[in-house]
C-alpha cells in the first residue's frame, strides 16, 4: 500500500472517530441538558399550586386534549397548556446540586411559584438582576434560564379556560335566543320560530358561526344584571349562557362556573340569530 493511500486510510478512520465522538457527545448532552427528564408525551397530569387560591389541576385524556379538573371543569386552552409543557424541555447549560446551596438566597425557600408535572416538582425562585435570568429548582438541581413561563403559571385559572364557547364533541339540536329560536326535530330538519325567523341557509350560517365561535379572553366572573339568555342543547346536555354586557364588548357568562367570555361587539347579531338576508346582486 503506497503512502498517499495509507494516508487516506488514516484520515478516513480519524473521521470516523470525530463523527462517532460528536454524535455520542451530542445525544448524552441532549439527555442531560433539560429542566427535566420527563418524556413530555408521558406526562398527563399538571398541578398549579396556589398559597391564595385553590389549586389548578389539568389532566391529559385519550384524545391528547387537555382537561381542567379544578378549579373549573372545562375544556383547557391547549396552546397554554402546551406552553406549560415546554418548561420540561427546557435547556439547561449548567445547575446547582441543592446540597450545597442556601435556598433561601435564590427565594427557593418560600417559592414565588410551584408547579407539578405528574410528580415532578418544579418551583420558581427571584430574578438574577445582572442577567434577568430566573433561578428555578427542578429534581434536587437549581438552574438559571431565560423563564418565559412565569407570568402564565401565575395567572388566573380563568387563563387557562379553552376560547371556544364550544368543545368540537358539542352537537347542537336546540338553541334559543332573545331572537330566535331553533330546533332540530327527530327527521333531521331544523324548525325557526320567535321574532327573528331564520331560512334555511340563515339556519346553516347561524349553527356554523356558535361552532366556530371563539372569545378574545376569558375572566372570573364580575356579577351584573343580565340582559338574557342563550341556551344550547344537545341531546343530553344544556349550557345556558348569561348576556351580561354587549358594549364595549359582548360578555357572556356562566354563573356555575363563575367564569365570563369576552367577544368583540360584532357578534353580538350574529351570536343572537339576527342574520340580516343576503341583498340581491345589482
Amino acid at each position: 500500500m503506497n503512502s498517499r493511500n495509507l494516508l487516506n486510510l488514516s484520515l478516513l478512520f480519524f473521521l470516523v472517530i470525530a463523527v462517532t465522538i460528536y454524535f455520542y457527545s451530542k445525544d448524552t448532552d441532549n439527555k442531560k441538558s433539560l429542566l427535566t427528564s420527563l418524556d413530555i408525551n408521558n406526562i398527563n397530569y399538571i398541578k398549579i399550586h396556589k398559597s391564595d387560591a385553590g389549586d389548578i389541576i389539568f389532566i391529559k385524556k385519550d384524545n391528547n386534549n387537555w382537561y381542567m379538573q379544578s378549579p373549573y371543569k372545562i375544556h383547557a386552552h391547549q396552546f397554554r397548556l402546551n406552553s406549560l409543557l415546554g418548561l420540561t424541555q427546557i435547556p439547561v447549560n449548567k445547575s446547582y446540586e441543592i446540597d450545597e446551596l442556601i435556598l433561601a438566597d435564590y427565594a427557593l425557600d418560600k417559592p414565588r411559584a410551584h408547579i407539578t408535572f405528574n410528580n415532578t416538582d418544579v418551583f420558581f425562585g427571584k430574578i438574577n438582576s445582572l442577567n434577568n435570568k430566573r433561578y428555578l429548582l427542578a429534581e434536587n438541581k437549581m438552574v438559571l434560564i431565560n423563564d418565559q413561563t412565569y407570568p402564565l403559571v401565575s395567572a388566573h385559572a380563568s387563563s387557562f379556560v379553552n376560547l371556544s364557547l364550544l368543545n368540537e364533541d358539542f352537537i347542537i339540536t336546540k338553541i334559543e335566543t332573545p331572537e330566535t329560536s331553533l330546533h332540530l326535530d327527530k327527521d333531521g330538519l331544523w324548525h325557526s320560530s320567535g321574532n327573528n325567523r331564520l331560512n334555511a341557509d340563515q339556519i346553516q350560517s347561524f349553527l356554523e358561526h356558535w361552532k366556530l365561535a371563539r372569545a378574545f379572553a376569558v375572566h372570573e366572573l364580575v356579577n351584573k344584571k343580565s340582559l338574557g339568555e342563550i341556551t344550547i342543547s344537545t341531546d343530553s346536555k344544556t349550557i345556558t349562557f348569561n348576556i351580561t354586557s354587549t358594549d364595549p364588548w359582548l360578555i357572556l357568562s356562566l354563573p356555575e362556573l363563575n367564569i365570563e367570555y369576552h367577544l368583540d361587539k360584532s357578534m353580538k347579531n350574529i351570536l343572537l340569530g339576527v342574520i340580516k338576508p343576503d341583498l340581491p346582486d345589482a
